[in-house]
């Protein structure tokens, strides 16, 4: 897996494309348009940047464009469609509804199931509202070393949001300790090593980039066979200039391949 470039947020980078076909296009206040993706390549935070918030980031829009841009719009129903995400189930349950949505299998419309499915991947022009909205739940907004920069504050997210109605919360996964992958590589029990057993769906695959040891990925077991692990996480994809990351299941392997190597299941009572 790659590391593609990134366009950061800063006022010089979104001056360069906010005049773009897609950002002021007209629409109604409460409809948003699916946004073209072959416009411009997806929106990203550089390594080391801080995420901003969705307020900071729709203030430094409106700095720039005027009220009319539909950020507005999109942050509405982002909040809209998170309405389906149960806090009464697992993380992995929780991130694997996400993974339903990018697939269209929710929704009782085309439309709707359209707008789950494109809230689940990077967006050209603007940063989707809900994956900029995984960091309220990393403590950091700075995502520091990851190949898949906000990999773990999906994990985070979905660990967070199954812990909402516990007294625990807030004490059970490593945010304190980054946005990044690494803070995972000590959380639980290491599957093997530790407590003698083989991965479960739900717990987690942790992988460690070969040349930059900081660096890597993390995501929920989906499966296992062999040396295969199919891994259900956020910004897995193509990653190419005009298809960024998203949430699905993409296999990896616990041989080095590519940039990755693996380092270790995690498992731990918070993952259900």
């Amino acid at each position: 897996m790659r590391r593609r470039e990134v366009m950061t947020f800063t006022a010089g980078a979104l001056l360069g494309f906010l005049s773009g076909p897609g950002f002021l296009r007209a629409q109604p206040a409460d409809e948003v348009l699916e946004p073209d993706f072959s416009e411009a390549p997806p929106v990203t935070f550089a390594e080391g940047e801080r995420v901003p918030t969705l307020e900071e980031y729709r203030a430094n829009l409106e700095a720039l464009t005027g009220a009319q841009n539909p950020f507005e719009a999109e942050i509405r129903l982002g909040k809209k469609l998170l309405e389906d995400i149960s806090s009464d189930q697992t993380p992995y349950q929780i991130a694997f509804r996400f993974h339903q949505w990018r697939q269209g299998l929710v929704g009782a419309t085309d439309k709707e199931k359209r707008q789950y499915s494109y809230y689940t991947r990077e967006w050209p022009i603007r940063g989707n509202p809900i994956i900029m909205g995984y960091f309220d739940a990393t403590g950091l907004r700075t995502p520091e070393g990851d190949t898949t920069y906000w990999c773990a504050a999906f994990v985070s997210w979905c660990i967070q949001k199954s812990r909402e109605n516990k007294r625990d919360n807030g004490r059970v996964w490593p945010y304190e300790r980054g946005a990044g992958s690494a803070a995972y590589r000590t959380w639980g029990k290491d599957v093997i090593r530790e407590l003698n057993s083989s991965p479960m769906t739900g717990d987690l695959a942790v992988f460690q980039h070969q040349r930059t040891p900081w660096r890597g990925h993390v995501g929920f077991v989906h499966e296992v066979n062999g040396t295969a692990i199919r891994v259900l996480g956020g910004n897995q994809g193509a990653q190419n200039d005009f298809n960024g990351g998203e949430v699905n299941i993409s296999k990896f392997s616990t041989q080095p391949a590519g940039s990755l190597k693996f380092h270790s299941f995690r498992r731990h009572e918070a993952l259900g």
